[in-house]
């Protein structure tokens, strides 16, 4: 009895200290206001921005359907949301059933999952999500090919399944599948994920073939196994094809795929077993993107590495790095997150600070260009937006808008205007000719 209260009493600790207040999918962001608000920007081909329409948005939308949440996750193309009594709401992409929901159909409104309560930490994969709950169990659901349901199968499921590992039995039964315990912490992106225990050790599942789970290369792993050579944890975060973790004493440790040296699906640099990370100062946060990782140290520095193809890693190019990098821009950072090609950052003044790809608006900057360098976003984590600043963007769009080219289409699609414009301008330059004859 004792131990089970001591170890929700941990669970709940450590879900405070992780909470997430941003994060970022494939080409969408994500932020959780400090009033248990959820704000969306970006791409919405799949509703993932929870507006009710399939419509892009350049300014973050508060998304006023919902309940007061406490937590937030990106998936590829869809998003997840958990509120203050443990319910889980759910939008966007669900053709694999990563939804949960019984249509295998996308999803542009929040619904809420009527088979998954009492949970307290959730995050998005590429095409699966799974769930934490109270009780220290871990459930997912969604695409398995990769075993990303650590079910010791590769069947989809649209609704939660237990996820398992196998125990040491006895003669009759050396191997035997029991459930994940005692689990405070999860971490999904791409195929794989990772779960912290009340221990501090940490279990991987999933996609194996960039070694992220394992130094044993194989191509999935169907059950929950335990990360060998590594100290006891307090972090965890999972990238496309790479995991990091956080010591007690606030060294980062990292295996799998390095992103810096990958091109699509493939690599020509491993770390094939956990590594300890010499170069920097002591961490306190971490944080992955699909192909980069992000820290802060205890003084509020802001530290970035891994693939910068577009920008994300905001060192003002695009040169990739597999040794963390100081980040400048941002100071006193606090809560980190990252997408698939961009990073967020707040600080703790409250600022939303973000960089990297923005083809969809996903930096939330009212604008689609790459940024490079640490942009101060229109929404600050107390959920105000900038209406000033939008206004001044609007009528800077508005002017840009009336360009010469596009004045050129507009005679072009007015006949009688397109001939009194150029004939006042022939007989301007008739008369300035005769002037200087003259």
């Amino acid at each position: 009895m004792y131990k089970y209260i001591f170890s929700t009493i941990l669970i709940c600790f450590f879900i405070t200290s992780f909470s997430q207040e941003v994060d970022g999918g494939n080409g969408h962001s994500i932020i959780l206001d400090k009033s248990g608000r959820v704000w969306t920007v970006g791409s919405n081909n799949h509703g993932q921005l929870g507006t009710g329409t399939f419509e892009n948005a350049a300014i973050p939308v508060l998304i006023e359907s919902l309940p007061k949440i406490k937590k937030v996750s990106r998936g590829y193309n869809f998003t997840l949301a958990i509120d203050s009594v443990g319910n889980v709401w759910v939008w966007g992409a669900n053709r694999e059933g990563q939804l949960g929901l019984p249509a295998f159909e996308d999803e542009a409104s929040p619904v809420k999952l009527k088979n998954c309560a009492d949970v307290v930490a959730i995050e998005g994969g590429h095409l699966s999500s799974i769930a934490l709950k109270k009780n220290g169990t871990v459930w997912a659901w969604g695409y398995n090919l990769y075993g990303e349901l650590g079910s010791n199968d590769k069947k989809n499921r649209n609704v939660p399944a237990q996820v398992l590992t196998i125990k040491q039995g006895n003669d009759i039964s050396p191997h035997l599948l029991v459930p994940l315990k005692n689990i405070v912490d999860i971490k999904s992106v791409g195929s794989h994920s990772l779960a912290l225990d009340s221990a501090g050790n940490v279990w991987g599942w999933g996609a194996n073939c960039f070694y992220q789970i394992s130094s044993i290369r194989s191509e999935s792993l169907t059950t929950a196994v335990l990360i060998q050579n590594i100290p006891k944890m307090k972090a965890i975060a999972a990238g496309w094809h790479h995991s990091i973790s956080l010591d007690s004493a606030g060294n980062i440790w990292a295996w799998g795929s390095d992103p810096s040296g990958q091109f699509k699906e493939s690599t020509t640099k491993y770390f094939v077993k956990p590594t300890r990370f010499k170069c920097l100062p002591e961490i306190k946060k971490i944080a992955c993107g699909s192909w980069h990782s992000l820290a802060i140290d205890v003084d509020g520095n802001l530290w970035g590495w891994g693939k910068n193809h577009y920008g994300m890693l905001g060192t003002g190019d695009t040169i990739s790095t597999s040794v963390p990098v100081k980040i400048g821009g941002v100071t006193r950072a606090c809560t980190i997150g990252a997408g698939c090609f961009q990073s967020i950052v707040i600080d703790s003044f409250g600022k939303i600070w973000s960089f990297g790809d923005n083809p969809s608006g996903q930096l939330g900057l009212f604008d689609e260009s790459r940024r490079l360098l640490p942009a101060e976003a229109l929404l600050s984590v107390n959920g105000n937006l900038d209406k000033s600043k939008i206004n001044s963007l609007q009528k800077d769009k508005f002017w840009r808008s009336i360009s010469l080219n596009n004045f050129y289409a507009f005679l072009g699609n007015n006949l009688f205007l397109s001939i009194v414009v150029f004939s006042t301008l022939i007989l301007m330059i008739l008369f300035w000719i005769n002037k200087k004859l003259a």
